[in-house]
């Protein structure tokens, strides 16, 4: 059985690791597309509606102010068709937090915000929500990478959405 070397292991670590954190005055801009969905009670019937389909485009600044931690602007707009067409947009802001690992780097945030929604079963107006999101971002460079994110919103309204998919992120101003 070959014998690795500590100074080796350390080599082949320090080369697979992407320092994640966040650092003050860090800047990200995130850009994505997925699926999406709501469902918000029946307000004629007791039931539930939810769509057949739905996707979503999203966008988030991030301005970070720790070793971890960052300021967060979230937009997402979406469509949802089945049951007649429904949009709605969404903006909040809060905080991320980024686990700090090698290549993967998992994060969690969280935002307040407001919800337009319109067509299908809704009269077009707007709600406050909590959105609660987190994912995985695959470092490609200290100044890119790729992810998959999911957000969950609602709570202090009657309809909750939920988006699954990709994201991509760059960043500057880490120095």
């Amino acid at each position: 059985m070959p014998r690795v070397s500590v100074a080796t292991a350390l080599v082949v670590l320090a080369g697979l690791a992407g320092r994640a954190h966040a650092g003050d005055g860090e800047n990200a801009v995130s850009g994505g597309a997925g699926f999406a969905t709501y469902s918000t009670p029946n307000e004629d019937e007791d039931e539930t509606l939810r769509p057949t389909a739905g996707a979503a485009l999203a966008a988030t600044y991030e301005r970070g102010f720790g070793d971890y931690a960052a300021w967060r602007v979230h937009g997402a707009g979406s469509i949802y068709g089945g049951g007649g067409l429904v949009m709605s947009g969404l903006a909040t802001v809060g905080l991320s937090y980024r686990v700090d690992v090698l290549r993967y780097v998992p994060y969690v945030a969280v935002g307040v915000g407001g919800i337009v929604r319109s067509g299908g079963p809704f009269e077009t107006g707007v709600e406050p929500v909590l959105e609660l999101a987190g994912g995985v971002d695959w470092l490609r460079g200290r100044d890119r990478s790729w992810g998959l994110t999911a957000a969950l919103t609602g709570f202090a309204s009657d309809t909750t959405t939920f988006t699954i998919g990709l994201r991509y992120t760059r960043r500057w101003g880490y120095f």
